[in-house]
C-alpha cells in the first residue's frame, strides 16, 4: 500500500511539472530556440541523467559490499 502512495505521489509531481513545463513554454510563444540552444538541453538531459544512474549505482554498490553497515 505505502509503495502505491509512493509511486502515485511521483507520479503526480511528475504530471505537475509536466503540467508547469506546458504552460510555462506556451507563455512564451513567440521564442524560439535556435540549434545551439537544442543541443545544450539535450546535453543538460544527458549529463543529468548520467550523473543520476551513477549516483544510483554507486549507493547500490555501497549497500551491497555492505559500507553502510555500521
Amino acid at each position: 500500500m505505502a509503495r502505491a502512495l509512493t509511486i502515485g505521489l511521483l507520479l503526480l509531481v511528475l504530471g505537475l511539472a509536466a503540467y508547469a513545463a506546458w504552460t510555462g513554454w506556451h507563455a512564451i510563444a513567440g521564442a524560439e530556440i535556435g540549434f545551439h540552444g537544442v543541443v545544450a538541453l539535450l546535453l543538460g538531459i544527458f549529463f543529468t541523467l548520467g550523473i543520476t544512474g551513477v549516483l544510483v549505482w554507486l549507493m547500490r554498490f555501497s549497500q551491497r559490499r555492505g559500507f553502510d553497515d555500521q
